[in-house]
C-alpha cells in the first residue's frame, strides 16, 4: 500500500540528531539486527557518517515526524561520482507501505542533481532489507563480495 509522504525528504541538519539517533535506534535494535548502541558509540558512529565534505545524509519526514535516514558519502571514482549508502532505515510503522521506495527514490533525484550516477550499499543477505533493495531496483554484483576480518 502506498503511502503519500506529505513533506518530504531534506538534508539531516545537526540540531535534528536527537530525532535521528532515537529512529536510528528503534530500527535497528529490532530483528534482525538487534544492535545495542551505547550513547558514547552512537555519537561517534553519526559523526562518523556527518562529518567531512563527502558526507551526505537526508532525514524523511511525513509532516513533523522524521520517519527515515539514508545515510552516507560521495565517492569520486573515474567512472564517475557515486553515493554509498551507509544506513539506510524507515520507522517500523511506516514499513511496507512503499514509504521506502519513495525515500530511495527521493533521495536518488537529489544525488542526481550533484551528478551522481551510481548508488551503492551493502546489506545481510538473511534479512527482508535484501529483497527490498532488490525489488526497488538494486542489483547483486555477481564478482563482487563483502569481506571481513576481525581483529584481536
Amino acid at each position: 500500500m502506498e503511502v503519500q509522504i506529505v513533506v518530504g525528504i531534506r538534508r539531516l541538519e545537526v540540531a535534528e540528531l536527537s530525532k535521528a539517533k532515537a529512529r536510528f535506534v528503534e530500527v535497528f535494535q529490532e530483528a534482525p539486527w538487534h544492535d545495542r548502541w551505547t550513547d558514547e558509540q552512537l555519537d561517534l558512529y553519526f559523526g562518523d557518517l556527518m562529518d567531512g565534505t563527502s558526507s551526505l545524509c537526508f532525514a524523511l519526514y511525513a509532516d513533523t515526524m522524521l520517519i527515515g535516514l539514508c545515510m552516507g558519502r560521495l565517492y569520486h571514482w573515474y567512472s564517475g561520482t557515486e553515493y554509498d549508502i551507509r544506513e539506510f532505515c524507515i520507522a517500523k510503522l511506516w514499513q511496507g507501505k512503499g514509504v521506502g521506495r519513495q525515500f530511495l527514490d527521493l533521495a536518488g533525484s537529489e544525488v542526481s542533481k550533484l551528478g551522481v550516477h551510481l548508488l551503492t550499499l551493502s546489506t545481510l543477505a538473511e534479512t527482508s532489507a535484501y529483497e527490498f533493495y532488490q525489488q526497488v531496483g538494486f542489483s547483486v554484483h555477481k564478482d563482487a563480495r563483502f569481506l571481513y576480518k576481525r581483529l584481536g
